[in-house]
């Protein structure tokens, strides 16, 4: 009678086990199976030319050239086209919207993850852009996070002075940001809001951005991606002071969409975004910067690394920055 309770009981435990382990492989498999392998991504902003613009009909001084930019990046055929802000120049009014940015970049609606730039607030509260890209904005915070393929995303509002308790620490947004991340399960993190932390284009960089930085650092967010500044700039990892870091946060200024391209005048490298002229000192050095021309940022996201190409808009779209680099 002893022996046959003991057995009942190696059974009951090894029938849990099994249950244990059919249910630990179960989520193995949920996970490994959790979005392609790859995912190809378009990223730019500053896109479409205004149909009022001079320029417009002839393209010259290299300006509007969003057909160009645009027909580069439907070419790539991408899962996801990002776009980092400024859609529509100069006003972004609805007919804008219907003859110029849909012909062009809304060839990409479908696949488009829409940040919140500049230009979309000289409509009140945004709404033409909300009303363009209606359920693509997930929150019109202009705030939210969403996982493509095997990657994390997190969209942000870099236009600190329209969204509510602003960008710096201890705001909705930033602590929104760090519980997101926080909550997190995926390896590999990117990214994107409009206003770029470093840049040497005109603007410069942009101190309004650095406490959400500073939360992407926490949290060992490999890239973001930014727009804003008419050049293509791409930075080593950083950390939040500036400083080249392994375990920084790589990012990439993509804001070549065919509105204008521009090279920074001498007096540009004296001030920032604000026009304070402390700022720019210990600037951080670029890997690789293109003042000349327009172009589209193609990611390749792995489940565990990713790489990068920028196509320029030039006789053959050639590449002329390419790497990759590991997640962490």
């Amino acid at each position: 009678m002893i022996k046959l309770k003991a057995d009942r009981r190696r059974l009951r435990t090894a029938v849990a086990l099994l249950v244990v382990l059919l249910l630990v492989a179960v989520w193995l498999l949920s996970r490994c199976s959790t979005g392609p392998e790859t995912i190809r991504v378009a990223a730019v902003g500053d896109m479409a030319c205004d149909p009022d613009d001079p320029d417009f009909a002839s393209g010259v001084h290299d300006h509007c050239r969003h057909k160009q930019v645009s027909d580069l990046a439907v070419a790539l055929d991408p899962a996801v086209f990002l776009g980092l802000g400024d859609f529509q120049y100069e006003l972004p009014a609805t007919e804008a919207y219907r003859t110029v940015y849909g012909p062009s970049f809304g060839r990409l609606l479908s696949r488009t993850v829409p940040v919140y730039g500049n230009q979309e607030y000289k409509v009140q509260d945004a709404n033409s852009f909300t009303a363009y890209f209606g359920d693509r904005v997930r929150d019109r915070k202009g705030y939210w996070s969403q996982d493509i393929g095997r990657w994390h995303l997190v969209v942000l509002n870099s236009n600190c002075s329209a969204v509510a308790g602003g960008c710096g620490n201890g705001s909705p947004q930033q602590t929104w940001l760090a519980g997101d991340l926080k909550a997190n399960d995926r390896r590999c993190v990117i990214a994107a809001w409009h206003h770029p932390r470093w840049s040497t284009g005109i603007a410069g960089p942009d101190a309004r951005t650095a406490d959400l930085f500073r939360t992407l650092y926490d949290h060992e967010v490999e890239v973001v991606l930014s727009g804003h500044e008419a050049d293509y700039e791409r930075f080593p990892p950083l950390n939040p002071e500036g400083k080249p870091d392994p375990l920084g946060v790589r990012q990439y200024v993509v804001g070549t969409g065919g509105q204008a391209h521009y090279r920074p005048a001498a007096v540009d490298d004296a001030r920032d975004e604000k026009g304070d002229p402390t700022v720019r000192a210990g600037m951080p050095a670029s890997e690789f910067v293109d003042y000349d021309h327009h172009g589209v940022l193609e990611l390749e996201l792995k489940p565990d690394s990713w790489s990068w190409r920028f196509h320029q808009v030039a006789p053959g779209n050639p590449v002329q920055d390419a790497g990759s680099a590991s997640c962490r």
